[in-house]
């Protein structure tokens, strides 16, 4: 295979995936590991990827993660049945932790549970949270502009102050191999932080957030339950991660 194809292979497997190893990169070019190390060394120098430790991603001046705004607009309906779906876990009396993100925030109008609070670091559930009546606190730290979170050593101080009944978080990519993963590392450390702190955890994500694979590793230590849509649930992929993960959202 000649090296622009090569280049063109190993970006282009980029795009879908967003993190992949040597090996795997090995794997899809059928080149050995030293053409890969030199070919990622040059996509590099361009500015097309970054390298790190086992593998490579893309430039994230290259793939930015989408805005807020955008992704609200994105699969609506169906974050909209998950939304409905999460909030029937909430009881009265939770306190719960409330991640920064476009699904959770559908979660917010169907809140029916009395007596709650909810802890935040999302800018934009605030507004909807205090509409409902629901006692609110946000953590501080770094917002960052596109999707309105706060991060930072900051907010994780203010997070250890809590404990949870139940937490929600969405995730960017969800994969059988490589787990949870998201393409901004702060925003990791915030999503498994609070996960480590609440009695149970739920992972809300649509069908396009399967089988993608972002930077950023999510470690849990604790058991999750998947929340997600008809849509998904009905793939032909899904099974395999119901094998794994405890979900809701329908029948198989």
């Amino acid at each position: 295979m000649i090296t622009e194809k090569r280049h063109e292979v190993i970006l282009t497997e980029l795009s879908e995936k967003d993190f992949l190893t040597l090996q795997e990169l090995i794997d899809r070019t059928g080149c050995s590991a030293s053409t890969i190390r030199r070919d990622l060394s040059k996509l590099q120098q361009m500015g097309k990827l970054k390298r790190v430790h086992g593998g490579a991603t893309l430039n994230q001046s290259s793939v930015l993660e989408p805005n807020l705004a955008d992704k609200r607009s994105t699969n609506l309906r169906e974050k909209q049945e998950i939304g409905r779906l999460a909030a029937c876990q909430i009881e009265d009396n939770d306190c719960i932790y409330l991640d920064a993100g476009s699904t959770t925030l559908e979660i917010i109008p169907y809140i029916k549970a009395k007596d709650i609070i909810v802890v935040t670091n999302g800018l934009t559930h605030v507004e909807e949270l205090l509409k409902q009546g629901i006692r609110t606190l946000i953590l501080g730290g770094e917002v960052k502009s596109t999707t309105f979170a706060t991060v930072g050593s900051s907010a994780i101080k203010t997070l250890n102050r809590y404990r949870f009944d139940k937490v929600f978080v969405g995730m960017n990519g969800i994969d059988l191999k490589y787990g949870l993963t998201t393409p901004d590392e702060h925003e990791a450390v915030i999503k498994n932080q609070a996960m480590e702190l609440g009695a149970q955890n739920f992972v809300v994500v649509d069908h396009s957030k399967f089988n993608k694979v972002y930077f950023a590793h999510v470690l849990l230590n604790e058991e999750i339950t998947l929340i997600t849509s008809k849509k998904a649930i009905e793939s032909t992929t899904f099974k395999c991660f119901a094998e794994k993960y405890n979900f809701i959202g329908g029948t198989l």
